[in-house]
């Protein structure tokens, strides 16, 4: 629904959720979404949520087109579906990361988004299935198979659940030039995949080693695929959220770049690029990420880039043109390693590697933007209004109950700081009393759509 937007300083409000600022307009909606999407929940903490977890919808979008009423239409993807974060697990002695998915057999799903009479409302929705026509889930890959993240999926009562070899965390989504289906992108793998457009079935899936560059299966766990576009040729590029780990030592990478993959599906050919982070904005370079892609044409994109920087949140837009850039492919540093080995800049340089080049649109948080990450990102036909949206993470978030206290007196609130010991809930190696619980949040997705000062072309 609309949103009373109140703003300081030089912006002018004209009218309730809509805000002009020199040439630019915003117009600022939350995404609704009818409780029939609802995801049933009848798990530990099922009295907290009657009519189950709101669905989550807008983990990446795309532009469709205007119907005869007036109204716009887009179709947006939800990731995993619901999960939180938990306790490490001990197996064999070893702390394993885990993930609580408390609705195990949700299917990742993606639906249209109807933007009319000022209201932005989730219209439908289509379950995602493997290319044999089953009903994929979104919980982790087996250990060992390409795009396993490494985590022990667990119910809410913290029961270790079952592996799905087809689970997907689907990030991304953009519409075939050629015959109107869908590709799709994840951040398991990351894989991309090809998938009919009526029904949600894949027709064909990419991955690391298999379709996509090997290397790209070195992604920070995930942190895989978050972002797809499809240029007018049809070749479709795919953007690694964050800089590829190479050893296990990603929170000293000096990699000034994360990786972009072009895949012509008519050949399977594909080539890499090198998008430049923000690297001074940031402590550390792991901790930039990239939010979705569009396609301007051939070689230009639109692309958001988000994190944590060393002055708070960052949520902006950039024109990236690929045409110069460098393909990555085979190349590695003077000593056979893989570029993310590099020093910085100046050693990519010293490589004769170009990266692709930046032009930086718009920053959201400057405008209002509350959400910690902007995942979907569309471009309408008249090249100068953009559509960007947010993730509800399905309603709620885990809270620690009788947290344990840590050496400096402080309550330890993040449940990955605890151990889970044969069902028993350690910290620093001693049994505790404490425990998680889900509460609603109340978090509705953010959808704005925003008239720039000119066109894309102009910038």
């Amino acid at each position: 629904m609309l949103k009373k937007i109140i703003v300081a300083g030089a912006t002018l409000v004209l009218s309730a959720g809509i805000v002009f600022a020199s040439d630019l307009k915003i117009e600022k909606y939350e995404i609704d979404t009818p409780l029939k999407f609802n995801v049933p929940y009848n798990g530990v903490n099922a009295a907290e949520f009657s009519d189950g977890f709101p669905i989550g919808i807008g983990s990446g979008m795309t532009y469709i087109g205007v119907g005869k009423d007036g109204t716009r239409f887009f179709y947006a993807i939800g990731d995993r579906g619901p999960n939180a974060d938990s306790p490490k697990v001990l197996v064999d002695g070893k702390k394993v990361p885990s993930k609580v998915f408390p609705a195990p057999d949700f299917t990742p799903s993606y639906g249209a988004l109807g933007l009319k009479d000022g209201k932005v409302t989730l219209l439908s929705t289509i379950e995602i299935k493997d290319i044999k026509g089953r009903n994929i889930s979104g919980r982790p890959i087996p250990p060992g198979t390409v795009g396993s993240t490494g985590e022990i999926p667990l119910s809410d009562s913290y029961k270790t659940l079952d592996y799905d070899r087809e689970g997907l965390d689907t990030e991304g989504i953009a519409i075939d030039r050629k015959d109107g289906n869908l590709w799709i992108c994840d951040e398991y793998g990351p894989f991309i995949a090809k998938m009919n457009v009526n029904t949600g079935q894949l027709i064909k899936k990419y991955a690391p080693g298999d379709g996509l560059p090997a290397i790209i299966g070195k992604r920070q766990p995930n942190r895989g695929m978050e972002g797809i576009a499809v240029t007018p040729s049809n070749m479709v590029l795919g953007a690694v959220q964050s800089i590829c780990d190479i050893d296990g030592n990603v929170a000293k990478s000096k990699a000034p770049f994360t990786r972009l993959v072009l895949l012509n599906p008519e050949t399977g050919e594909t080539k890499m690029f090198a998008y430049p982070v923000d690297v001074e904005a940031y402590n550390r370079c792991k901790d930039v990420k990239i939010g979705d892609l569009h396609a301007v044409s051939d070689t230009e994109f639109l692309i958001v880039e988000q994190g944590k920087g060393k002055g708070g949140l960052r949520n902006l837009i950039y024109l990236i043109d690929i045409n110069d850039a460098t393909d990555l492919t085979g190349k590695t540093t003077v000593d056979g390693k893989e570029l993310e080995a590099v020093s910085g800049i100046a050693e990519l340089d010293s490589l004769g590697i170009k990266m692709v080049t930046k032009k930086k649109i718009i920053s959201l948080r400057e405008h209002g933007w509350k959400p910690s990450k902007a995942e979907g990102l569309a471009l309408l036909p008249d090249m100068r209004t953009l559509a960007v949206c947010s993730d509800n993470d399905f309603g709620f978030g885990s809270v620690t109950i009788d947290p344990a206290i840590d050496n400096n007196g402080k309550p330890v609130k993040k449940s990955k700081s605890y151990v889970l010991d044969d069902g028993t809930l350690t910290y620093d190696g001693q049994e505790v009393a404490t425990s998680f619980k889900l509460e609603p949040t109340g978090e509705k997705a953010g959808f704005w759509m925003i008239r720039l000062p000119k066109k894309i072309s102009q910038y």
